[in-house]
């Protein structure tokens, strides 16, 4: 692990040891271990490829609902066709 990395992941978690309230609220029923675990982890992917350290907020919040079991619904994509079915047969609708 980078010193970088262990600064920042010793950083936060001292923030919210201090704070465990607001460690209860963002994380709600998941365990606070986890939790800096998911941190750590994505801290060090983040490093690996040269990206900043620090967690944006999308990865604040997929490591959240990974925590909580909440995975996002996936997009639904409904493709429209250009003809209308009926009784008769296809309709173009142009």
């Amino acid at each position: 692990m980078n010193v970088d990395v262990q600064i920042y992941v010793s950083n936060f978690v001292k923030f919210f040891t201090d704070n465990p309230e607001e460690l209860q609220k963002l994380i709600g029923v998941a365990e606070p271990q986890d939790f800096f675990d998911e941190v750590e982890k994505v801290a060090n992917n983040n490093f690996d490829k040269g990206e900043d350290i620090e967690l944006t907020q999308k990865q604040m919040i997929g490591i959240i609902l990974k925590l909580n079991h909440m995975q996002p619904e996936e997009d639904v994509v409904s493709i429209v066709e250009p003809y209308f079915e009926t009784s008769y047969g296809k309709i173009f609708l142009n």
